[in-house]
Parts: structure tokens; C-alpha cells; sequence
């Protein structure tokens, strides 16, 4: 992945971010849902690169999707969020250390789907 300057919209998103919620945001990282077979598994954000507690700013276009959650230790406690159009999702301070998150593979027929993730890259 090679990294390319903010286009003219995104850094007006990344603006607006840092005007709504105080975080002035260093990278954008778009991931494209073709389907509802492109997913993205059990993870967390949890790379030396973006600190101890990371900050991250999740923005959903086009077709909704679920995004998962199960905590780390816990396994039978998971929640799960539907993610619209224009939704915002913000995970900050321990989220990473304590849950783990996926948007699933679905078999429901399903449009094109981009997901924005705004980090801080230390």
C-alpha cells in the first residue's frame, strides 16, 4: 500500500472530523465492499504505529452493513451495530486492548460499500 495525499473531499471529511470531534486525524484508509462476499475479519487496531489507545474514525457510504463486536476475554459478549449511509462509527481508549470487530461475509444481496477509517499514524 502506498499512501497518496488527501483528495480535496477527503480532507474536507478529515476537517470536518477534526472540527466535530477535536481529533486532528493524519490518515485515511478506504476499504471498497464489492459484495456482500468481501468482508473483513476478527481483528483489532492494535498496530505499534497507532499508539496505546488508538483513535479511530469509521465512516460507512452506500449499501449498510453489520459490524461485529466480541470482547477479547468474554466471547459470548458481542454486540452488533447496523452501519447506514453517512453513519459514524468512533472507537477510542481501550476498545482495541478489550474487543475485537468484523464486518462478516453475508449471503443477502448487496451493493458496493466503502468504509473511511481515519487514524492517527504516530
Amino acid at each position: 500500500m502506498k499512501p497518496h495525499t488527501f483528495t480535496p473531499l477527503l480532507l474536507e471529511l478529515k476537517n470536518s472530523l477534526h472540527k466535530s470531534l477535536n481529533i486532528q486525524f493524519t490518515s485515511c484508509l478506504l476499504n471498497l465492499y464489492r459484495d456482500g462476499k468481501d468482508s473483513n475479519g476478527w481483528h483489532a487496531d492494535d498496530e505499534k504505529e497507532l499508539g496505546k489507545n488508538p483513535i479511530i474514525a469509521s465512516i460507512s457510504l452506500g449499501q449498510e452493513r453489520y459490524f461485529h463486536l466480541k470482547h477479547r476475554k468474554n466471547k459470548d459478549v458481542k454486540h452488533k451495530l447496523l452501519l447506514q449511509h453517512g453513519s459514524l462509527l468512533l472507537m477510542k481508549g481501550e476498545t482495541q486492548h478489550h474487543w475485537l470487530h468484523q464486518v462478516p461475509k453475508t449471503t443477502k444481496a448487496q451493493h458496493q460499500r466503502i468504509n473511511l477509517t481515519f487514524r492517527i499514524i504516530k
